[in-house]
């Protein structure tokens, strides 16, 4: 039902409560498996009184990724069929959003070989995150097909910080050996990929992490797409997840040379990473193109105070941090937001480019397009009021309608 309406799939995941002084008591409970109770005994802080929320799932504190990832996988795995598929992950910091997505016991949440001696396979599973065990998925079952398919995958990564766009697979090794610049086609024909010419003449917004320019546009088809930002074709899912790491890695230490604070730095940023899928059955010539679109969001916390309802709870800052950069960050919160508001009461004019992030993004939360997203918040009752708001926020999704989303199919039968 849901797919034939095409609303927003909305699922929560709190993670565990802090041990320690500074967590205090868990202030959520889930007494059903859709159903989250916030305060449900009362707290001592008025700003946070009981209430409740109804999503699609609420996951246990304790859900390990595997069990996360066994909701989304249906969804996630129908861009080998054609789809296009959005999963957003939305959240205030340490609530654990890139956990989720990424996983992993290693530094930066990159995934560590091992992690069962007696099973390396089993501990890597385990710790992956729900978009690295969906790249795995895609490419077994693209090997066991590969009698009736051909399916060829390439992957991109943008980071939205201080709204500017920054191409982190631009440098790393498969970026300067395989990688080749998205380029808008307009409709006089110019900026197609083959000759690698630019299309339009709007000026350059960006610039990639090797120097290239990179600008948002809208191609002849009337999609989004980033032209300059470099797309990379993958193998293996071995092959994506050091392409991962050597991106994160290379962000890591760029942002070390300019003395600045690495969990800073990614809690103001949003990372986009798109893997493109194309298939086409060998008997038939019949083609599908998928897309598959994995947002990991600046933190919601530090956008500036909204009203009730709004998508973050309070723009107060940590004792001794800067306010530079938060500012951006709190303009992607507080853009969303007015999207989300604007679709909930279907306003013909929608506020995309209030923001960088809401215009990557205008194709996912337009129409045609399998979106879902994953509320993580902490359970700690010292973060009662940004847990509140991000709850509140993933409520408003619940509301959008996107539309039924549709099968991409290339080529024909002759």
């Amino acid at each position: 039902l849901q797919d034939i309406r095409g609303t927003v799939r909305v699922y929560c995941r709190p993670r565990p409560a802090t041990i320690g002084p500074t967590g205090g008591r868990g202030i959520l409970s889930a007494p059903a498996h859709d159903v989250l109770v916030v305060n449900a005994e009362g707290a001592s802080d008025s700003s946070c009184p009981p209430a409740s929320f109804r999503y699609d799932r609420v996951f246990p504190p304790g859900a390990g990724q595997n069990e996360v990832f066994a909701e989304l996988e249906e969804s996630l795995i129908s861009s080998l069929d054609g789809f296009n598929v959005t999963l957003l992950a939305f959240g205030q910091r340490g609530a654990g959003k890139t956990h989720s997505l990424v996983g992993g016991d290693g530094p930066r949440g990159v995934p560590e070989d091992g992690g069962d001696a007696q099973s390396p396979e089993v501990g890597q599973r385990h710790h992956h995150g729900v978009q690295m065990q969906a790249i795995r998925q895609l490419f077994t079952i693209a090997g066991h097909r590969t009698d009736r398919y051909r399916d060829a995958l390439s992957m991109t990564i943008v980071e939205v910080h201080n709204e500017k766009l920054v191409d982190l697979v631009a440098g790393t090794s498969a970026g300067d050996e395989r990688g080749e610049p998205i380029v808008c086609e307009t409709r006089d024909g110019r900026g197609r990929e083959r000759n690698g010419k630019r299309g339009g003449s709007e000026p350059p917004s960006s610039a990639g992490a090797a120097g290239g320019r990179l600008e948002i546009r809208t191609n002849i088809d009337g999609n989004t797409v980033v032209q300059g930002l470099r797309s990379v074709p993958i193998e293996s899912f071995e092959d994506a997840r050091e392409i991962w790491r050597e991106a994160v890695s290379r962000r890591a230490d760029r942002v070390r040379r300019r003395g600045e604070d690495v969990a800073r730095h990614e809690s103001r940023s949003s990372v986009i990473t798109t893997v493109s899928i194309t298939s086409v059955n060998v008997a038939t010539g019949v083609g599908t193109e998928g897309r598959l679109q994995f947002v990991d969001m600046a933190s919601s916390d530090l956008s500036s105070p909204a009203p009730s309802g709004g998508a973050g709870g309070a723009g107060d800052l940590v004792p001794g941090e800067e306010a530079d950069g938060v500012e951006f960050a709190s303009r992607s919160i507080s853009a969303l937001n007015d999207v989300v508001s604007a679709r909930c009461q279907f306003d013909r004019s929608v506020p995309y480019r209030n923001s960088t992030l809401t215009h990557l993004l205008r194709d996912s939360l337009e129409a045609d397009t399998k979106v879902l997203l994953l509320c993580c918040v902490s359970p700690d009752e010292a973060d009662a009021r940004h847990t509140v708001g991000a709850l509140k926020f993933a409520s408003r999704m619940q509301k959008v309608s996107i539309g039924k989303a549709t099968k991409h199919c290339s080529g024909s039968k002759e």
